[in-house]
C-alpha cells in the first residue's frame, strides 16, 4: 500500500492519512480522487489530469512536474501532497 498524506487545510473530518495502491505516480492521484470524490477538485482537472500547480513528494523526494509523469510509486512509499501557496 501507499501512504497518502493531504494537507490538514483540505480535510472535511480532520483525516488527513489515506491508504492507496501502488503504481505511476498520475495513476495513484487518479484512484485516490476516483475513491475519495471529496478531493477531485483539489487534485485533478475537469479532464481527469492531476493538476499541475500542486507540489507532490514521493518518500523525501519533491517531484519535479515533468517527471511526474515517468515517477513509478512502490509500494510502502509515502505520497505528500503540498497545497499551493500563493502570495507576494
Amino acid at each position: 500500500m501507499v501512504r497518502i498524506i493531504l494537507p490538514s487545510v483540505w480535510t472535511q473530518d480532520g483525516r488527513t492519512d489515506f491508504d492507496t495502491d501502488e503504481g505511476p505516480l498520475h495513476d495513484v492521484i487518479r484512484r485516490f480522487a476516483a475513491d475519495h470524490p471529496d478531493y477531485q477538485h483539489r487534485l485533478l482537472t475537469p479532464d481527469g489530469e492531476p493538476l499541475s500547480y500542486i507540489n507532490i513528494c514521493v518518500d523525501d523526494d519533491l517531484i519535479p512536474r515533468h517527471r511526474r509523469q515517468h515517477t513509478r510509486v512502490p509500494a510502502d512509499s509515502t505520497v505528500t501532497i503540498i497545497a499551493p501557496m500563493a502570495g507576494g
